[in-house]
């Protein structure tokens, strides 16, 4: 992880509203690049996994002294407002919510502090609409785990100011992060609706009998999924060809899944309760007591994998 570069060497000073999986983990993030960073979280619950989650993460990142940079707070009076240089919104997604903050926020902080949302799901206009200054606004949204997973989304909202997008890419840069830009505002932004396009497809299968989850897994794990941290899908079709890609598209488009509603066998997990390792058992089952030690190793696995990855600029660099 990249410490801020020369040009930005003075310590900038962060809050972070949430201090969920998101949030704790943008804060270690935001710690390990320089950043100061503060976390406002209501719920003393939260607050004492969010604390218990960054003492076992610094001794197994080494940097115990580093998360010291981490100042956790039960309610918004405890922030300096007047040192943040930017405020990410990371509580979970209810606009009713979200706005109230925001609105609450907004007097508090420097003119020129940046106000953001880490949505994932809504759009950012809806999310930053209380906002009287809403060209210092847009969209930074992580990917879990936070300070692992390279990638932010820097979504554009409808009056972001230019200077604010060139302050986010800088600032994410210098984290060592890997930008990406919408330049407008779209439900579920690059990565989900990416996602959730290949989910519905997968669903479909499920549901349908044609195949398994397991099945499934294996198929994008020791498939197309192999190669993309190498090279990206759109890069893969130039090297595979675009008539035969073409060709194709042209034969499987009118029989892929365009359903709306989401999948039957989702719906009833989620209506059984059955909502993953939380409650160990989703798609598979899990062993609660050995549930956070595989989550471990998986963060392990995904930081061993990011460590080879030594270019991050043009996508045909391999």
């Amino acid at each position: 992880m990249q410490k801020l570069n020369s040009k930005n060497s003075k310590a900038r000073c962060v809050t972070l509203l949430g201090a969920g999986r998101m949030g704790a983990d943008m804060a270690i993030a935001f710690a390990r690049a320089g950043w100061r960073c503060d976390v406002v979280e209501t719920s003393a619950a939260v607050r004492k996994r969010a604390a218990a989650y960054w003492a076992r993460e610094g001794k197994r990142l080494r940097a115990v002294s580093v998360l010291k940079r981490i100042r956790l707070h039960a309610d918004l009076d405890a922030v300096p407002w007047k040192e943040m240089d930017l405020v990410i919104e990371a509580v979970f997604e209810d606009l009713a919510l979200k706005h109230e903050l925001l609105r609450d926020i907004e007097p508090r902080v420097r003119a020129d502090t940046l106000i953001c949302t880490n949505t994932s799901g809504l759009r950012v206009r809806d999310v930053v609409k209380p906002l009287k200054k809403q060209a210092r606004s847009a969209g930074l949204h992580f990917s879990v785990p936070a300070h692992v997973m390279m990638v932010v989304e820097v979504t554009r909202g409808p009056k972001t100011a230019d200077a604010t997008m060139k302050k986010l890419l800088g600032w994410m840069e210098a984290m060592g992060k890997v930008p990406v830009v919408l330049n407008r505002d779209v439900p579920g932004m690059l990565i989900n609706r990416i996602q959730h396009a290949m989910y519905r497809e997968i669903y479909h299968l499920i549901d349908s009998g044609i195949t398994t989850a397991v099945d499934v897994d294996r198929a994008v794990r020791f498939g197309f999924g192999f190669r993309f941290n190498i090279l990206g899908p759109v890069v893969s079709r130039d090297i595979h060809g675009l008539p035969v890609h073409l060709a194709t598209s042209k034969n499987l488009y009118p029989t892929l899944h365009n359903g709306r509603q989401p999948s039957k066998t989702l719906q009833k997990l989620v209506a059984d309760g059955h909502h993953g390792v939380t409650t160990g058992r989703g798609f598979y089952q899990w062993d609660p007591k050995t549930v956070e030690k595989r989550l471990t190793t998986f963060t392990r696995m995904l930081e061993a994998g990011f460590a080879r990855v030594k270019r991050r600029g043009e996508p045909t660099e391999f």
